[in-house]
């Protein structure tokens, strides 16, 4: 085999990078690549059990480093099977390169049932990617990987795929120009807002009395946590976070309401506010009710695509550019120093409607709220919780466990279930040994269950605390409430406690919040993967049963 192979090409470029971690499964179509890995030893190789899995962990290293996530997978079946995860940053706008293998140059879209040859697979992955980017010959493999992660990385971030012909792999390959990989790894550069949307933007701000903020994940890949924290300080605004925008402002600090937008009275509130900037969000559905929710008449729109400001709510003012470079220059323009610009009294009614909130919120608990009291406590600042799609993280992980800083609160964005294993994969390995807490149903862990052998294996300090009602809970209370009965939403009763056993897991079960909070602690301390399965039928019911967001379309379709 030659001194330096196509393999050796994509791993030049990764290696220039500063890429640390990889994430994939080995098959026949990326072996020279995984050998390429292998030989130079400069970066870890962090082996799934399913390809979602390894476009999960992607995405989560990505959001807990604000890096390049990589993963790799085979061509054809394995490509396919990562796209849910592939989904997930896409909706995430994580930037993720995807290297995949493809079949023989001689045989590409040919169509002749090579093995693991799958029709246009580009298209596949385009569906879910930035860009689709294919080698086209062994020489050309550095640079195309390098102009991968250069796309990736330019805003808005994103997904890229890249595909490498098996032949061209284990091809020999020269090695790339010194200086060429280092310029197509460049982001993009961000054309800066326009003076007159400034001076517009600052005009609007300058005179609201009772301004809010809302910020999501595109403030926090920007990096302006800290300049969307002194521009609230400065308007004396209400922050109100997406899921994604947690920790811009710690939780308990009086002017953070958090991802309180479903509660009655911040929505109160809201509706009494004269003008909102939104900051790299998109007002959800979810959030707001398919948009339903009233925002104040006037809203200043900070986004760095320029597509999204009046998509979903009427801009006054709409500021295209970098969420930092921005919000830096509107706050040179109202003057970072002096008192809030918000008149008296409505730091107060902020902290009003944020009480009001979490106390409902509260309310619909039942016993189940000495799960969230029993954990919160046991987090510092920088441990990172992920969230799956389950019942206690909609309802408490989301909205009540405190989040002191940005990129800790992990959760899928697409709100689909079963990636919650994979995200906890890939942001252990992010976090340098430091513990990560997983909150997962019983239903949600049944998609990715397999991961707890990566876990194991990897040796990564995950303490999964499993929810078990039997079955998948939301979907049967929206059954439920909207018809005579139920029907596939009740799973039986594993032995999850047997099965983390199994896969090289300790675990144990908690029937009371004390024993939840106990098991939780000493998991912690050890810093060892660790499984809690909680009985939530012994726990006892929440006061309202939970059904979401969710509701039948308001106009039947004939």
């Amino acid at each position: 085999m030659a001194d330096h192979t196509g393999g050796d090409g994509v791993v030049d470029a990764l290696e220039e990078a500063g890429v640390e971690v990889v994430f994939g499964i080995p098959s026949v179509h990326n072996l020279p690549v995984y050998d390429a890995l292998r030989r130079r030893g400069r970066i870890r190789v962090v082996t799934v059990r399913h390809e979602q899995a390894a476009a999960g962990a992607a995405d989560a290293y990505s959001r807990v480093t604000g890096r390049l996530g990589v993963f790799i997978s085979s061509t054809g079946p394995g490509a396919a099977n990562s796209m849910g995860g592939l989904l997930e940053a896409f909706v995430s706008g994580s930037p993720v390169l995807h290297l995949t293998g493809q079949v023989e140059t001689r045989y590409l879209d040919a169509g002749r049932g090579f093995i693991h040859e799958v029709p246009d697979q580009p298209s596949m992955l385009k569906s879910l990617s930035k860009a689709v980017l294919r080698a086209a010959s062994a020489d050309e493999i550095a640079m195309t990987v390098a102009k991968g992660i250069g796309q990736a990385l330019s805003a808005a971030s994103g997904p890229v795929s890249v595909e490498l012909p098996i032949d061209l792999q284990y091809a020999a390959a020269a090695p790339a120009p010194a200086g060429q990989l280092g310029s197509a790894l460049a982001p993009a550069t961000i054309h800066p807002a326009s003076e007159d949307e400034l001076a517009v933007a600052a005009e609007l701000l300058s005179t609201a009395r009772r301004p809010l903020v809302w910020a999501g994940g595109g403030a926090v890949s920007s990096g302006a946590e800290a300049e969307v924290a002194a521009l609230v300080r400065r308007l004396g605004a209400g922050l109100i976070t997406s899921p994604n925008g947690r920790g811009i402002l710690a939780e308990d600090e009086a002017l953070c309401v958090g991802n309180l937008s479903w509660e009655p009275a911040v929505r109160e509130m809201c509706g009494r506010a004269d003008l909102l900037v939104g900051i790299g969000t998109r007002y959800q559905g979810p959030n707001t009710e398919n948009w339903k929710m009233q925002l104040p008449a006037t809203i200043v729109q900070i986004d760095v695509d320029p597509a999204r400001p009046a998509r979903n709510y009427p801009a006054a003012a709409a500021v295209t550019g970098d969420a930092r470079q921005a919000v830096v220059a509107l706050l040179e323009r109202l003057g970072r120093s002096g008192p809030p610009l918000a008149e008296t009294g409505w730091e107060d009614e902020v902290q009003r409607a944020v009480a009001a909130g979490r106390a409902r919120l509260r309310s619909t608990l039942g016993s189940q709220e000495g799960l969230l009291d029993e954990l919160a406590p046991l987090l510092d600042r920088d441990t990172v919780v992920v969230k799956d799609s389950t019942i206690p993280a909609y309802t408490w992980g989301n909205r009540l466990l405190p989040v002191r800083r940005t990129r800790t609160a992990i959760m899928p964005n697409g709100f689909a279930i079963g990636l919650g294993l994979a995200h906890a994969v890939g942001a252990a390995a992010a976090t340098g040994g430091q513990p990560v807490v997983l909150l997962v149903g019983d239903g949600g862990i049944m998609l990715s269950v397999a991961e707890l052998a990566t876990i194991a294996q990897e040796r990564l300090p995950v303490v999964v605390a499993l929810f078990d009602d039997g079955g998948y809970g939301i979907l049967r209370n929206i059954q439920e409430r909207q018809y005579d009965g139920t029907i596939g939403v009740d799973l039986g009763r594993p032995d999850f406690v047997g099965v983390a056993h199994a896969l090289g897991v300790g675990a144990a079960k908690a029937s009371s919040p004390a024993d939840f909070g106990k098991h939780v602690r000493s998991a912690l301390a050890a810093g060892e993967p660790f499984l809690v399965e909680v009985d939530l039928d012994a726990v006892g019911a929440m006061t309202r049963p939970y059904t979401g967001t969710s509701r039948p379309p308001e106009t039947a379709v004939d």
